[in-house]
């Protein structure tokens, strides 16, 4: 049976409970020669008849003047209709105890203390305040479960939207690294190297891990070091001797996991504002440490020898971006000086979020 139906009876039986249990001492007095039980048959069944009319009552504010006021959005036509449901509700349950209940079911007089004006008002202002409490009470289960589900759709929406962003810088990254990439390839044709074959292999291998491994949401950081080397030794191809690089790895035991192509772009930017603007040698320092599921990584290279700014490219301005929405308590510094262009990003990888 379907959870939203069976929460409505559990609601309804716990009413009954609780309002039959209310209705047999305030029926003590007109049936003092009935036993207890016999009382209590008579308060649960009254209760269950008035049931009839309370629940069709309900169920026309929650499904009917409720979505209207909604509509509208002005809450005293909702208040004027709610509070007629509650009036009529109220004189159809007291026409019901003393014509129905009283007369024709349990076939006796309707009690003599109705006949007393504070009484039979006090009876009144009862069912009153019970229909109200009772309508006020399943109104405001409604308005709560709706608020939730509209806190729930709204966060849904957000993270559509983050991430069919995402979707899309990954998608910028790939046709950014294989721009680069072939960028190479390109020079290392031009001089007829014989490194080219071996070239054209890696990054065949590069891209078949990029095309299939990297549509995931998170990798093992083995795998991301395994781009990174494999694109380290693409690279020594093109810059052979006056390429100087240290590649330091330290996970600890290792079997961590991160998203995809996050580190691998500020290595590309290494290379790109380092070696390829440097005509002498360049030097590039790569480390990577994970101590306690922390993940430290350090790019810093040598820059060539007029002063230059780096400008941020396409690809570290999307990788940034992409690392506010999967990692948003990350740390990146970015430090560009006279000779010397360094990155230090800080992520911690039990903060994950998961943008399929």
């Amino acid at each position: 049976m379907n959870k939203r139906i069976l929460l409505h009876i559990g609601f309804w039986l716990i009413y009954l409970l609780y309002n039959g249990y209310l209705s047999v001492p305030l029926s003590g007095t007109t049936f003092a020669d009935l036993s207890m039980l016999e009382r209590l048959k008579l308060g649960y069944l009254s209760e269950f008849l008035l049931l009839l009319i309370k629940i069709p009552a309900v169920y026309f504010v929650l499904y009917r003047l409720l979505p209207r006021s909604f509509q509208v959005k002005n809450i005293l036509p909702f208040a004027l209709q709610f509070l007629l449901v509650a009036f009529v509700m109220t004189v159809l349950i007291r026409l019901s105890w003393y014509n129905i209940i009283f007369e024709k079911i349990y076939h006796i007089d309707p009690p003599k203390e109705a006949a007393t004006f504070w009484i039979a008002l006090f009876r009144w202002v009862f069912s009153s305040i019970d229909a109200l409490l009772l309508l006020g009470i399943a109104s405001a289960i409604k308005l709560f479960r709706i608020r939730l589900q509209t806190a729930k759709k709204e966060k849904e929406l957000i993270e559509e939207k983050l991430q069919s962003e995402l979707k899309f810088l990954r998608s910028q990254t790939n046709p950014h690294f294989l721009f680069n990439t072939l960028n190479n390839l390109y020079h290392l044709a031009r001089k007829n190297s014989k490194a080219t074959p071996d070239a054209i292999l890696k990054l065949s291998g590069l891209m078949r891990f990029m095309l299939y491994e990297c549509a995931a949401p998170q990798i093992l950081v083995s795998q991301e070091i395994k781009l990174i080397s494999d694109y380290i030794d693409l690279e020594k191809l093109r810059y052979g001797k006056r390429l100087n690089i240290n590649f330091n790895v330290d996970t600890g035991t290792g079997g961590q996991s991160i998203a995809p192509l996050l580190l691998l772009p500020f290595v590309e930017n290494a290379f790109k504002h380092g070696a390829s603007e440097n005509r002498g040698e360049t030097t590039i320092h790569i480390l990577l440490k994970i101590k306690n599921n922390m993940l430290n990584f350090s790019v810093r290279n040598t820059k060539g020898g007029e002063l230059t700014v780096i400008k941020e490219g396409i690809g570290i301005k999307n990788i940034k971006r992409q690392l506010d929405l999967i990692y948003p308590q990350h740390e990146l510094k970015i430090s560009d000086h006279e000779n010397i262009f360094q990155i230090d990003l800080n992520i911690d990888l039990n903060e994950k979020k998961d943008h399929d």
